[in-house]
């Protein structure tokens, strides 16, 4: 069986960012001790099992907003997810006096700068993104005249202001290019800034080069990972190729690879990279 190994694999700068804030604070004397990650620092389940096991504790409910949380933190320090934070987050760890650490995205942060710069001149702001997304959630709290936009249903009738148009950085940019189409064609003047991140992009632009020929295409990442669900759905509808989504190497079924001479093999851009190499060696080493 040949197994097609496609890159980019491994963390985006963003990840890398946000995982080395938290442990260089576990590190650093200085921090004020314990450390709380508002949200999930990363959208990978076992990155959050390995900081569990440092004692850094992750604060996570569905049922609760971030700014909920940190009712229940009255010492330590906080820091705040790779994916942006409501700004009256800050200023509700301000008042409580207790210190955080933004952990943002550098691009993440370059999208949320042009909502609050085009917001200022007075326009109004379409964001493309997933509702209930830790990012779309930080960037809709920017401005009072936004709107979130996931399917074309969502686009607003009868804006009088001027509209600018971004993104969130994980879209996928096939789905994107659609709804700013149909923005654009219901609202000519609009000015659009793509923001889709490098690492995101160049993940989809390599599923559709090497998903050729291909049987199979695994696709490592955890399901709360929106770069990751986009990979699966652009290898499975773009380029017609029967696609799995695993977490580890642990969910490949041998029923899966009956009849499988060429497999591929991709991930999102918070999998730690040996959980995908653990992956192409069981492939690579795989008799049926």
């Amino acid at each position: 069986m040949k197994v097609i190994s496609i890159a980019p694999r491994g963390y985006c700068k963003g990840v890398v960012k946000a995982v080395n804030a938290v442990k260089n604070a576990f590190n650093d004397p200085s921090v004020v001790k314990p450390i709380y990650i508002l949200g999930y620092i990363v959208h990978n389940k076992y990155v959050i099992e390995e900081l569990n096991d440092m004692g850094i504790i992750t604060l996570d409910d569905r049922f609760k907003s971030r700014i909920e949380l940190i009712d229940d933190i009255e010492e330590g320090t906080v820091v705040l997810s790779a994916h942006g934070t409501n700004p009256k987050v800050k200023q509700k760890l301000i008042e409580k006096n207790i210190p955080f650490i933004d952990a943002t995205c550098e691009d993440v942060e370059t999208t949320f700068s042009l909502i609050k710069e085009y917001s200022n001149k007075g326009y109004y702001i379409f964001y493309i993104g997933k509702h209930n997304h830790p990012e779309a959630i930080a960037a809709i709290s920017l401005s009072n005249n936004i709107s979130l936009i996931e399917v074309s249903n969502d686009i607003p009738n009868d804006i009088k202001m001027p509209i600018f148009v971004t993104n969130q950085t994980t879209f996928s940019k096939f789905e994107i290019k659609d709804l700013i189409d149909k923005i654009i064609k219901q609202y000519p003047n609009t000015v659009v800034s793509e923001e889709i991140c490098n690492a995101t992009s160049l993940r989809q632009s390599a599923i559709i080069k090497y998903n050729k020929g291909v049987d199979l295409c695994y696709i490592v990442g955890d399901p709360r990972s929106n770069n990751t669900r986009n990979l699966a759905i652009i290898s499975e509808t773009i380029t017609k190729t029967k696609t799995i989504q695993i977490e580890t190497v642990k969910d490949i079924s041998s029923k899966d690879l009956e009849n499988v001479k060429v497999v591929s093999v991709s991930s999102g851009a918070s999998t730690p990279n040996h959980l995908t190499q653990e992956v192409i060696d069981y492939l690579k080493n795989y008799r049926t």
